[in-house]
């Protein structure tokens, strides 16, 4: 039973683990990503984001993860990588140094603050402290139930001889515990185990420091598992690895020096054993921030990529990394860069229609058509990306960007469609069967066109800053739009009525098509104003 409440406290730390993460980007919402972004810049700042994550996110997993996709998308350099993860890493001590200090005596006021802030207030904010209160909550909760099975474990004479016989093989000790972060996950949990032991006074520094030093061997090999499907992932994973290897060697080699300094420092076992652990993390961050770089390099030398990797197909979306899903955050955030760069294929289109028709090019307009295959493979890849997204962790906010992104994406694929088809076929009809448009004809047709242009351009500056206000001065726009096109089609129904001639009424035709068209791309652009940017209930009408 004793054992069962240990591994029942292990599993409620990985929940309490989790819930604190979902919590903290629930509070912090798409300000985290743009922070990270801004703190990436260089290898000391990375070093510092990673810790400010590795805080908010205490799992190495998704730490390796978030790194290589801040590599990808160009926001993490090659020498700030190594430094932003163990930068993250050191982020995971944090909750240790709680642990230690036992706060977790406190657990039950942090469960009712937490329980009250999540339950009983709609702002995302408050919902998302007591989020993140809740899960620290549960982390206390379950170190309650490991420190109280401790006691009675420390209470059997065969239990101490165990731990006894542990300290004399440290480097089985750190093997094992190496092995059981990798197999937890979490190198909280692993230690937290040590530290309730340490509270009893049968566990040593000659059992904690080797449980320390494994916990972290468990951390790289954690990051090597997550990031080793790829060459830079792998690289960067040993690298990481290579420097706590360094570190776990050196301690090892002066062990007795090690334990002696430490027992020297003030605090009792568990505060000596949390503050090595983060000693040993702050050593490997500024290792990684001086020789990152060096290290980085050499490895990416020595460990080319795989046949298979370098013939693989290139998807044709370079944002969607699947290995996000599982951060909502950056998940939607590499969502929205795709649909950036659809918006931008589908305005690409709708210019090239547009000089098709306005000076007749067969070789342009069929040019032009061929990109419509593009624009739905971007589209099904954005949608099957954003619908694999786990719905329970997502806020609200989310939900709204979420399903904002999957039918801005769709319209967008439906403005292609319009552009192949009606543009594109008005402009392959003027190679054919030329017209000559009317002056009045050509002016307001040219300027739709240059609104048009201007309007796709407000249009993915909405999505890219995702500003209310913009959003509502977008679709306020969008009602000038309309009415500017209605007395546009009056000017030229007035111009018709005394006008017999067959190639004038072709003519009229055809400026009506392209109108239509205009509009009815104006009408899809506008869901990015009504779908997710204006607050639940409000729209403007257009």
């Amino acid at each position: 039973m004793v054992l069962l409440n240990i591994a029942g406290g292990i599993a409620l730390i990985l929940f309490g683990i989790r819930f604190l993460r979902k919590g903290l980007e629930r509070l912090l919402g798409f300000g985290l990503h743009a922070w990270l972004k801004r703190m990436s810049q260089k290898p000391w700042r990375a070093s510092l984001a990673g810790a400010g994550f590795g805080t908010v996110a205490p799992s190495s997993t998704a730490q390796t993860l978030l790194t290589l996709q801040l590599v990808k998308a160009g926001e993490l350099s090659r020498e700030g990588a190594l430094a932003f993860l163990l930068g993250a890493n050191a982020g995971i001590t944090v909750t240790v140094q709680l642990i230690a200090l036992r706060v977790f005596d406190f657990y039950s006021v942090v469960l009712v603050a937490g329980f009250v802030g999540f339950q009983f207030f709609k702002s995302e904010k408050i919902r998302g402290a007591g989020q993140s209160l809740l899960g620290l909550g549960l982390i206390f909760l379950a170190m309650t139930i490991i420190s109280e099975a401790a006691k009675v474990l420390a209470a059997d004479p065969e239990f101490v001889t165990v731990l006894e016989l542990l300290q004399n093989h440290r480097v089985l000790l750190v093997i094992f515990a190496g092995l059981f972060t990798l197999s937890a996950q979490s190198s909280t949990a692993v230690i937290g185990l040590g530290l309730a032991f340490a509270a009893t006074g049968k566990a040593s520094l000659g059992l904690l420091v080797p449980i320390v030093l494994g916990a972290n061997l468990g951390i790289g090999l954690t990051s090597l598992l997550a990031g080793y499907s790829t060459a830079a992932g792998r690289a960067l994973a040993v690298a990481n690895l290579a420097v706590k290897g360094v570190l776990i060697a050196t301690a090892l080699v002066f062990f007795p020096q090690l334990v002696a300094f430490v027992e020297s420092t003030p605090g009792d076992v568990a505060r000596q054993a949390a503050n090595l652990h983060t000693a040993f993390s702050v050593v490997a961050v500024l290792i990684g921030v001086g020789c990152g770089g060096l290290l980085g390099r050499w490895l990416e030398k020595i460990m080319k990529p795989t046949l298979a990797e370098e013939n693989r197909v290139r998807p044709v979306a370079t944002h969607l990394d699947p290995s996000a899903l599982s951060v909502p955050v950056f998940a939607l955030a590499n969502a929205t860069r795709e649909t950036l760069l659809l918006a931008d294929e589908v305005r690409s289109m709708l210019d090239g229609a547009w000089r098709a028709f306005n000076k007749p090019s067969l070789e342009l307009a069929r040019s032009v058509q061929k990109h419509d295959d593009r624009v739905d493979e971007l589209q099904t890849a954005i949608k099957q990306y954003l619908s694999q997204l786990p719905t329970d962790p997502l806020t609200p906010q989310e939900s709204r960007l979420q399903f904002g992104l999957l039918n801005f994406a769709s319209q967008l694929e439906g403005i292609g469609d319009i552009v192949d088809k009606t543009l594109c076929g008005a402009a392959v009809k003027q190679v054919q069967q030329p017209l000559a448009l009317s002056e009045a004809d050509k002016a307001d047709l040219t300027e739709f066109y240059e609104r048009m242009m201007r309007r796709f351009d407000a249009a993915t500056s909405v999505l890219a800053s995702r500003d209310r206000e913009m959003a509502r001065q977008f679709l306020n726009d969008a009602d000038k739009l309309k009415d500017w096109c209605i007395d546009a089609q009056k000017r030229h129904y007035q111009r018709l009525k005394n006008v017999k001639d067959p190639a004038q009424l072709e003519e009229s035709a055809r400026f009506i098509d392209m109108i239509n068209a205009f509009r009815r791309i104006s009408g899809l652009l506008n869901t990015i104003g009504h779908t997710f940017l204006l607050e639940d209930g409000e729209r403007v009408q257009s």
